[in-house]
This record gives structure tokens, sequence and C-alpha cells, in this order.
């Protein structure tokens, strides 16, 4: 259940960055060719979608902060093979 609550809140987070990153280069487009109609067209299509989104990751954030972590197996926490004979060996 971790993981598919991970994978929607890492889905969702991409999703409102990049929602978030055409509202604002549409509007500075807007700005800097000193269009209104392209700096509201860009919050009429963007802002309520990107927002929504955002909200949904955030909930997402906050139940899996709530669910139980996998437990790490102790060989599992050292990756290095050289670090893990230092370790045996010391045993």
């Amino acid at each position: 259940m971790r993981n598919i609550i991970a994978v929607l809140f890492k889905t969702c987070l991409v999703l409102f960055l990049l929602g978030g990153t055409c509202l604002v280069f549409g509007q500075l487009a807007g700005l800097i060719l000193q269009n209104g109609n392209l700096v509201i067209k860009t919050w009429d299509i963007f802002a309520n979608t990107t927002f929504i989104i955002s909200a949904i990751a955030g909930i997402f954030g906050f139940i899996l902060n709530y669910l139980p972590k996998d437990k790490i197996v102790e060989d599992d926490m050292y990756s290095s093979d050289e670090f893990s004979e230092e370790l045996k060996s010391a045993r």
C-alpha cells in the first residue's frame, strides 16, 4: 500500500510542478510580450488544475507519513560489499 501511495504522490508532485512551471512561464511570456490576454489565458488553463493536483499531492504526502515504513534488513543496510566484509570481520 505504501508503494502505491508513494507512486501516486510522486506522480502528482511531477504533474503539479510541470503545471506550475507552465503557469509561471506562460504569464512571464505574457508580461514580456505585453499581452494581457496571454496572462489571463495561461491562468485559466493551468491554475485550477495545478492547484487541485498540488492539494492531492499534499494529501498523499500526509497519508504516506502515517503508513508504516518497510523494515530494513541488516544485510540490505550497507550497499558496499567492502564495508560489509569489514563489519563481519569485526564481529
